[in-house]
């Protein structure tokens, strides 16, 4: 789903630990939904026009365990980058927003997204090599509890949190201990 109100692009809001930026004129590809053919297209036409780029990584509506996970994002990063460069993924914004987030949020949530974009960044690592896999911003787009906040922003790997107009906001499904 390309966040957009009617024909107009509503803007994406990122906050890092140190800022907050708003983005207006973008490129949101979703890999899971668009397949990996057609994104791979989308992804080198917004390169090629040197358009802010967002691609959306997704497990889907289950939360996979490490290995089931690694497979699925593979799959998605192998088909949509199988034609960029190292000097063109520096260019890209991934976002990991999980289908799973939407609903309702256990304990061990946070510590399971950040390990998501560990291994994110690992994959991206093992094609690019680790210094490319550094330079790519990874953020995550997903619904947070305020509690979980802090734990994810300050983690190595996420380099900001996005809050778009679309999510939902779900504090009242959160599973108490």
């Amino acid at each position: 789903m390309l966040p957009t109100q009617g024909s107009r692009q509503l803007p994406l809001t990122i906050v890092t630990d140190k800022s907050t930026v708003t983005i207006n004129d973008y490129v949101w590809i979703e890999c899971r939904s668009e397949g990996s053919g057609l994104a791979s297209r989308n992804i080198y036409r917004a390169l090629t026009a040197q358009r802010r780029l967002f691609v959306c990584l997704d497990e889907g509506e289950q939360r996979l365990q490490p290995l089931d996970f690694v497979e699925e994002i593979l799959t998605q990063l192998a088909g949509m980058f199988r034609n960029v460069t190292a000097a063109a993924i520096k260019q890209v914004t991934i976002v990991y927003r999980p289908q799973w987030s939407q609903e309702c949020w256990l304990p061990a949530d946070a510590q399971r997204i950040r390990i998501a974009h560990r291994q994110i960044r690992d994959l991206l690592a093992e094609r690019y090599g680790s210094e490319v896999a550094r330079q790519v911003a990874i953020i995550y787009g997903g619904p947070l509890l305020e509690a979980a906040r802090d734990q994810v922003i300050n983690d190595i790997n996420v380099n900001g949190l996005l809050y778009d107009p679309f999510v939902r906001r779900n504090e009242e499904n959160e599973v108490k201990k």
